[in-house]
């Protein structure tokens, strides 16, 4: 991954979040939620806008991998829509 100069939880979140390869999405998702983890324990329980971000962060990936099972799960089943 190129360097940015965005630190890399937050590379690997906006990888996740534009990753159109639905069998890359996964790893994407639990790359970036590992890397946003490792971001809430180095602050070590300190509150504040890093913190709220870093949830948000979580929340949203959380969302993404729900989407993604549900879409599996549709597409598995059949009545899964076309992405083009």
């Amino acid at each position: 991954m190129a360097n940015t100069g965005k630190p890399a939880w937050h590379t690997l979140y906006e990888a996740a979040l534009l990753e159109l390869d639905l069998d890359k999405l996964p790893q994407r998702i639990t790359d970036a939620r590992h890397a946003v983890m490792d971001r809430v324990r180095a602050l070590n329980g300190k509150e504040g806008s890093e913190s709220e971000l870093l949830m948000n962060m979580l929340n949203v990936l959380r969302d993404l991998q729900k989407m993604w099972e549900s879409f599996q799960a549709e597409r598995n089943s059949g009545d899964a829509p076309s992405i083009t």
